[in-house]
């Protein structure tokens, strides 16, 4: 009797050894199962920092790329400011001379020493030096030029173009003087004409003149002049530019 149940307990430690065995077999397994998923799962979280890290990277040459394009249209962007402010320097610099165009004085005239349309008329010769009316102005702009008295008074300072021309008709000699203030500047003068009985004498000048200096043209003494129809002796003048 004791025999059996010996080797019945026997039999029963031998089954539980096995069952042990059999169960830390399946441990192991699964321990191993385990680790190969660890490091495979590793390896993924590698390989998935390397594609973050290459996709980072591209994003930040991107955003390089993007912040020197930036820095390019900001450069522009500046140029263009620069460029607007020039022109609205030059708009404000063209608007100046515009007004200053407007506001700048004119003065120019032309006038001829009678205004006949027919027949003929000799002045002179006198015994001293007499001042000649050129009454009729084709041109007086800025009204400078006073067909009552002949003299032209400057209206600004600054350097002005005078030109007078003289035409002889007899045998008589001619000649004229321009007066600046009443002092003589230039002359121009003829002798009596030869065979074609009519000579044309003329003289120009440019003048520096201070507002109010005056210019008119005096008959040469014991000469005479002639004028008609056709206004062959004219007394001209402009301003050039101020002072």
């Amino acid at each position: 009797m004791l025999i059996c149940v010996t080797v019945l307990i026997l039999n029963v430690w031998a089954i539980s050894a096995d069952d042990e065995l059999s169960v830390n077999i399946n441990i192991l397994e699964e321990l191993r199962k385990i680790k190969t998923m660890e490091t495979k799962i590793k390896s993924m979280e590698i390989e998935l920092a390397k594609m973050m890290m290459k996709s980072m990277e591209i994003e930040l040459e991107k955003m390089k790329t993007i912040e020197t394009k930036m820095k390019s249209m900001e450069i522009e962007l500046e140029k263009m400011k620069t460029m607007e402010t020039k022109m609205k320097s030059m708009e404000i610099e063209m608007e100046r001379l515009r007004t200053e165009n407007k506001e700048r004085v004119k003065v120019a005239f032309s006038a001829t020493l009678s205004a006949l349309e027919n027949g003929y008329k000799f002045i002179g010769p006198y015994a001293n030096a007499t001042s000649l009316v050129y009454e009729n102005a084709l041109t007086n702009i800025g009204n400078a030029y006073d067909t009552n008295t002949g003299i032209f008074t400057a209206p600004v300072k600054g350097v002005y173009y005078f030109n007078f021309v003289l035409f002889n008709h007899h045998v008589m000699s001619t000649g004229l003087r321009m007066l600046k203030n009443g002092h003589h500047v230039v002359t121009a003068t003829d002798n009596p004409p030869g065979q074609d009985t009519e000579d044309t004498a003329s003289n120009a000048v440019c003048l520096l003149l201070e507002e109010g200096d005056r210019i008119n043209l005096q008959l040469v003494e014991t000469r005479r002049v002639y004028t008609d129809g056709n206004r062959r002796n004219t007394f001209s003048g402009h301003l050039l530019f101020t002072m």
